[in-house]
């Protein structure tokens, strides 16, 4: 059809021709395919699509071997009938969403019962961050950054205890200004190995 009409054969015109063809409803099952393999029914590959929720799950309603080759037929045949998968729900098409099992800032910034695992510092540093809370060290005033490296600030639990992260208990404090601190001192790392450390060696 593309050497009739004299337009120049390239994917997404292939797909364009097929999602057209399919609207008005014009039979093309005289037609030889340009990957070798048989076409998929169209209405058997957009119920499989409609009643699934991932192109594995596609897959498993047709019948076909979950491989890689299999995957992309099928991909490229969904593409090329114009096939919706917007309610998919597989691992690929959730990238860039949060996962309903994230922790929200509320939920970390609480204090923990005794016995209780502590938080992770990346969650709390997430959370202070959500809330507003500038990298800045409270005590000096010195950013994330020092004679252009970066410098991380570490999360002081003002009144000692590791497990109250309440917002009003948790500070970014520098390095140096961390050590000073007595709840620092009590855990026995020496102030100059701990001002190297701060530094983002990456």
């Amino acid at each position: 059809m593309l050497d009739y009409m004299g337009v120049p054969p390239y994917d997404s015109a292939y797909a364009h021709l097929q999602r057209k063809l399919a609207q008005f409803g014009i039979d093309t099952s005289h037609f030889t395919r340009r990957h070798g393999q048989a076409p998929i029914p169209r209405d058997d590959l957009l119920k499989a699509v409609t009643e699934s929720r991932s192109l594995a799950g596609v897959l498993r309603a047709l019948g076909r071997p979950n491989g890689g080759a299999g995957r992309a037929f099928v991909r490229r045949s969904i593409h090329e009938y114009g096939i919706s998968t917007a309610h998919f729900v597989g691992q690929g098409h959730q990238r860039g969403q949060r996962s309903p099992r994230r922790k929200s800032a509320a939920d970390i910034l609480q204090r923990g019962e005794p016995g209780s695992p502590r938080q992770k510092t990346a969650l709390l540093r997430r959370a202070l961050d959500e809330t507003g809370v500038p990298r800045v060290c409270a005590a000096c005033g010195i950013g994330d950054a020092w004679q252009g490296r970066r410098l991380v600030l570490e999360i002081d639990h003002i009144n000692g205890d590791r497990l109250d992260n309440r917002i009003g208990n948790l500070r970014y404090l520098c390095p140096s200004c961390h050590s000073q601190t007595e709840a620092f001192s009590v855990r026995g790392r020496r102030p100059s190995a701990t001002w190297r450390q701060g530094f983002d060696t990456q």
